[in-house]
């Protein structure tokens, strides 16, 4: 039977895969830089004796870099007693977004991307309304210049870099009725220290996806799950879902809808829906 330290020793090994997905883990290269500088100064077998494990094998997400530049300030072999804290603080300037890596998948596209949306696209005078699961869209953006009127809007978002995944998304005539069910599909790729937007009119979507009318070198839109057939116009109505990857075909297609700086992307879909 096993006994408890065997299972220390198991779980250790899990808490070590589970980082969570890569693209949002930081990357520590101020940390592992300030590391590399201290090492070069002790020798190795000094290093495993103090973490137990050799150098190469030194993990930031453990802690094991913060611990060899405490020890080497301790020593004074680092002389700047801040350096540790200065590294710290530009690894989180370069990697904001690393605490995502945390949260599951749901809470990722429920809860922040509608978040990091308002973030770069509210300004004084807007407003912004999160709406219920049940409905036909996300978010109400109701910005001052339009005097009242909303741009409704469908979040989705990945973290899958370089090729993200938007995966569930829905016409905007699913609903059935004669008016849109929302007016803009706002798609988030995320990684630890980036931001990437693709900002796709509603009317603009047939125009990318799979269709009886498409023409192929347009198509980035699929049935979801990547099946190969006409979506959304079938003898089922607006009843599918769809879904694309940003591959570097899909990139070049959908080049217009993008917006990699996060500050004109407000600007950039004020002037889509400009009367």
């Amino acid at each position: 039977m096993p006994d408890w330290k065997e299972f220390i020793e198991w779980a250790g090994v899990l808490a070590a895969e589970s980082g969570g997905r890569k693209a949002l883990r930081r990357r520590w290269e101020s940390l592992r830089s300030l590391a590399a500088e201290i090492a070069s100064k002790i020798p190795p077998k000094e290093i495993e004796a103090l973490l137990g494990k050799p150098l190469k094998a030194l993990d930031p997400e453990q802690n094991d870099l913060k611990a060899l530049v405490a020890y080497a300030v301790g020593k004074g072999i680092v002389k700047d007693a801040g350096s540790l804290r200065a590294a710290l603080d530009a690894d989180m300037q370069a990697d904001p977004l690393y605490f995502l890596a945390a949260h599951s998948g749901k809470t990722f596209g429920e809860k922040y991307a509608p978040l990091i949306a308002s973030f770069w696209l509210m300004s004084d005078g807007d407003a912004w309304i999160k709406k219920k699961s049940t409905d036909f869209y996300d978010v109400g953006w109701l910005p001052k210049e339009f005097k009242g009127e909303e741009i409704r809007i469908e979040v989705k978002a990945s973290s899958e870099y370089p090729a993200f995944l938007f995966q569930q998304i829905r016409h905007s005539r699913l609903s059935g009725g004669n008016a849109p069910d929302y007016d803009l599909l706002l798609c988030l790729g995320v990684s630890a220290g980036a931001l990437e937007w693709w900002a796709i009119p509603a009317g603009d979507l047939d125009k990318f996806a799979e269709t009886e009318k498409s023409p192929m070198d347009r198509i980035v839109i699929t049935r979801h799950h990547g099946k190969r057939r006409p979506i959304w116009n079938d003898e089922y109505g607006y009843s599918d879902e769809g879904w694309f990857r940003t591959d570097p075909n899909t990139r070049n297609v959908l080049r217009e809808c993008a917006c990699n700086a996060s500050d004109r992307l407000r600007s950039m879909i004020l002037a889509m829906f400009r009367r």
